[in-house]
């Protein structure tokens, strides 16, 4: 009787829960469903919707049983505080999924998080400009005094629809169904569960951390590892001046030497109607963010691996082995708390240099000029043979702040139809990308030109590529989770020393036959060893774009996207 009594009063305060927490429940309830229901429509249209309505039911349920079990802990303080951390970390989860899907088409994912524990205090105020501004300081205060004031009707109870009777009978079916539910879910949708498609955003952003700490201590790791043993099954590098000059945020069809109408590219233009480079015209990368493009560019992982890129020997290492000098000089980050992938690669290199230590207390950043006395002391006392790294800013956002005033050639007016019908505010947005790829064909061809008189091969490749309003969108800028085709066509230059093509004009030659292959920008470690007749087990000819048994039906999968037959 007792026991049947204690029941029957667990039960009345089930009830009462449920009844007196109405209002918290549904605002759980929608904070954690949007972002899914968003996500499978924007991936399936309206395919899918039948899993949508088990998961909606699911969901519920869990929410439902989620604020029983907050509403049996003792102490009301405590129940209180609980609710309001509930509810306050979905709030701040939402507004930043909504602040992702607004900017980037995408949720939250473990490139979004990587770049939020890598950043320092100037580049989150640079980001902060450039994609929260105005309007997104009124959204935040906006958000602030809604949820300041649905407050009080958080505490109210709303579920006053039937009898209290009808209401105790009904809860117990409602969750027999939410857990038939999840049943449903796991034995007939479970590709939608392992896929990661049905994650509430607080599971998805733990596992976007997770991720990201993972791949972060994995560097740190790596930092304090001697060089790897590379093993050369071959070694014929003659090449005394290797130069990959890595440009950042470059869209190649916002380039007048890929056909944009604005002639930014006066110098780059030249040397081609010369004859003197070789312009790739179908090259990707394999991903749309510097950290996760430096993963693959940089070491033999690609899209086909099956291991974590730290697993791989790396383009450095190898280098190394074969007996070049390798040196890191960059005009990005020197520092920072969490570390990223290209320091972990200038820490491997013979000699780091960087054009100032990216602190907190820094104003601006330094234009990519500034990389120019490096280079020149890097070359005043070279090698036998040299590897050089040379590491930009390029087209990075701000773009105003990636280029002197006397490179200010374009103005709004000038931007092209049909984004020359745009706002005035973004047609000057696209008018500073388009001047700071003027300052970077200048940046460019001047490094090519530091080496004129040398026996030397330069690469020319940005690590991404940038989307500016391209479509009628309304972003500006790259985000990993989410890549489109602008953030994803890079240029591809090859430039090669009088002396270089003397010595080896059969390389020139396969360089120039390739300039029209379907290549992915993962597989450059391959053309590099090829280019300069180094092997290792792990070399593939079929990767190298420049190999008579380069795969040109190799598919370029993108974050598990074909993208010539859906992006392209």
């Amino acid at each position: 009787m007792d026991i049947k009594a204690t029941g029957l009063k667990l039960w009345a305060r089930v009830q009462r829960i449920v009844e007196y927490r109405f209002g918290r429940l549904l605002v759980l309830y929608a904070l954690n469903f949007f972002t899914i229901a968003w996500q499978n429509i924007h991936m399936y249209q309206a395919q899918q919707l039948a899993v949508l309505g088990v998961d909606a039911l699911f969901l519920l349920a869990g929410v439902t049983v989620f604020v029983i079990l907050l509403g049996l802990v003792p102490g009301k303080r405590l129940q209180r505080l609980l609710f309001d951390a509930a509810v306050g970390i979905s709030i701040l989860l939402a507004a930043l999924e909504c602040f992702s899907i607004y900017n980037y088409q995408s949720l939250v994912g473990a490139g979004i998080v990587t770049a939020l524990l890598q950043t320092n205090p100037h580049e989150a105020g640079e980001f902060l400009r450039m994609y929260v501004g105005v309007k997104g300081l009124v959204a935040v205060l906006l958000l602030i005094a809604a949820v300041a004031a649905g407050r009080r009707w958080l505490q109210e109870p709303r579920l006053t629809l039937s009898t209290r009777h009808r209401r105790s009978r009904a809860l117990p079916i409602f969750l027999a169904a939410g857990l038939g539910a999840g049943v449903c879910l796991w034995q007939q949708y479970h590709s939608f569960v392992v896929n990661d498609s049905l994650d509430i955003p607080a599971v998805r952003f733990g596992r976007a951390v997770d991720t990201s700490v993972r791949n972060i201590q994995a560097f740190e790791n790596l930092k304090q590892q001697a060089s790897a043993d590379v093993e050369l099954t071959a070694n014929g590098s003659d090449v005394p001046y290797v130069v990959f000059i890595l440009g950042e945020s470059t869209n190649r069809d916002r380039l007048h030497l890929y056909g944009y109408p604005l002639p930014n590219t006066p110098n780059l233009d030249e040397l081609a109607a010369k004859g003197d480079i070789a312009v790739f015209r179908n090259t990707i990368s394999p991903q749309s963010a510097t950290v996760a493009v430096l993963r693959e560019l940089f070491t033999f992982n690609d899209a086909e691996s099956d291991q974590e890129w730290y697993h791989y020997n790396n383009l450095i290492d190898v280098m190394k082995a074969a007996g070049y000098r390798t040196y890191w000089l960059s005009n990005q980050e020197s520092s920072g708390i969490w570390g990223n992938v290209a320091q972990l690669f200038a820490g491997r290199s013979d000699v780091k240099r960087f054009t100032q230590l990216r602190e907190s207390h820094e104003d601006s950043g330094k234009l990519d000029e500034e990389l120019f006395p490096l280079v020149d002391e890097a070359l005043q006392q070279p090698a036998m043979k040299n590897f050089y790294v040379m590491h930009l800013m390029g087209g990075h956002g701000l773009y105003y702040m990636r280029f002197p005033y006397i490179f200010s050639k374009f103005t709004k007016d000038d931007v092209p139809a049909p984004q020359n019908e745009l706002s005035d505010e973004k047609r000057t947005e696209i008018a500073q990308y388009e001047n700071a790829m003027y300052y970077n064909d200048f940046v460019v061809s001047s490094l090519i030109g530091k080496f004129q008189d040398k026996e030397a091969i330069v690469i020319y490749l940005p690590d991404h590529g940038e989307t500016i309003y391209d479509n009628g969108s309304n972003f500006a800028g790259h985000v990993e989770e989410n890549p489109n085709h602008q953030q994803l066509e890079v240029p591809l230059i090859f430039w090669a020393s009088p002396s270089y093509k003397a010595r080896h004009p059969e390389k020139w030659q396969a360089i120039c036959a390739a300039v029209n292959q379907p290549y992915m920008t993962d597989d450059m470690i391959h053309t590099i060893m090829d280019l300069l007749n180094i092997r290792s087990a792990e070399f593939n000819p079929a990767k190298s774009v420049i190999n008579p048994a380069f795969d040109s039906s190799r598919k370029r999968m993108v974050r598990g996207r074909d993208y010539d037959a859906e992006m392209k």
